[in-house]
């Protein structure tokens, strides 16, 4: 049965090597990576930022669907803001205040 310093031992020698195996392969992955920056024009900038690599253009908002007043409006997607759920509860339709396309 191995000891505790004999195993201590060979996770360090085992240790040595992998990084002598990463030295030597460093190049090789720099160079491969380079080559694909280029091959699918990718910049430094690019591989910086977080989230997504490439932009889509920028989304534009939704059209209003239906309005109250100037601050109470509402898309027609998503939960339903307290003005409809008001206007709904009360029996109203909230058709009557949906806007023309």
């Amino acid at each position: 049965m191995s000891t505790l310093t004999e195993i201590q031992t060979q996770i360090a020698e085992l240790q040595k090597k992998a990084q002598d195996i990463i030295n030597l392969e460093r190049k090789a992955v720099i160079d491969d990576i380079k080559a694909k920056m280029t091959a699918y024009n990718i910049s430094l900038e690019e591989l910086e930022k977080k989230g997504k690599a490439v932009k889509s253009a920028p989304r534009s908002p939704s059209p209003i669907k239906y309005r109250k007043s100037e601050n109470e409006y509402w898309v027609g997607r998503g939960p339903k803001p307290q003005w409809v759920k008001a206007i709904e509860s009360a029996g109203e339709n909230i058709e009557l205040y949906r806007l023309a396309e």
